[in-house]
């Protein structure tokens, strides 16, 4: 997890699957994401993991959490967002994106597209 002090503003994370490398942590910085939280190679962040982000820098004006359209991080995410917020430590929102062509047409018809 790679994370920056929030400056007292909505906070912004975002993350998943570490694949060849985590992508989501060169957008960590002023302006851009607050938080980016990395899973194991090709797998999603846990919710722990994803909890201590928000924890981490989520401050009075809550969170919005970016995340592709995946399901194990759409699940783990949203997980995270819903137990964020049932304990009282403030509104945290999900983002899906729903941009991802990793799946081509042909094979997408069998299991969907992302």
């Amino acid at each position: 997890m790679i994370y920056r002090k929030n400056e007292s503003r909505v906070a912004l994370l975002s993350g998943g699957g570490s694949g060849h490398e985590p992508s989501h942590a060169g957008f960590v910085g002023h302006g851009l994401l607050d938080c980016a939280v990395a899973g194991n190679v090709f797998a999603s962040p846990n919710v722990a993991q994803i909890r201590r982000g928000l924890d981490l820098v989520t401050k009075d004006k809550g969170a919005l959490m970016v995340v592709m359209n995946y399901t194990g991080d759409a699940l783990h995410f949203g997980l995270a967002a819903e137990q964020f917020r049932s304990k009282g430590l403030g509104e945290a929102r999900v983002l899906m994106v729903g941009d991802d062509v990793a799946v081509g047409r042909e094979q997408g018809s069998i299991v969907g597209r992302r």
